[in-house]
């Protein structure tokens, strides 16, 4: 079963996403800040990471470069439509809030399925 890093600050974001995600199998690992995020990634263990681009404190990209960094496929959501434009011009797979819940399941599918 693949392990998935979700970051969110927003405590119902967080619940929210977290059981989309274990409906169809995932275990989750939760993380409210970058902090815990990066704690998370260096325990080892995670397959993919979903992580919005604004968290309290700072900006939640630096979660998703250290993903990418080590390997690791990552989705980035973000409700902020001046932030949705600057990553649809990147490389990392974007989901804008609110998103339907089966576009982050397919994002998933196609991040587990894409060889490294």
């Amino acid at each position: 079963m693949p392990t998935i890093l979700l970051v969110d600050d927003d405590p119902e974001v967080l619940a929210v996403v977290r059981m989309t995600l274990e409906v169809e199998g995932h275990a989750i690992v939760s993380a409210a800040s970058r902090a815990a995020a990066h704690e998370a990634m260096a325990s080892g263990g995670i397959d993919i990471v979903v992580t919005d681009s604004m968290l309290r404190g700072g900006n939640g990209d630096d979660v998703a470069k250290a993903a990418a960094r080590a390997g690791l496929p990552v989705i980035i959501m973000s409700g902020k439509p001046e932030r949705v434009k600057r990553h649809e011009i990147g490389t990392l797979p974007f989901l804008a809030k609110p998103f339907r819940p089966g576009a982050l399941l397919a994002l998933v599918a196609d991040l587990l399925r894409t060889p490294e």
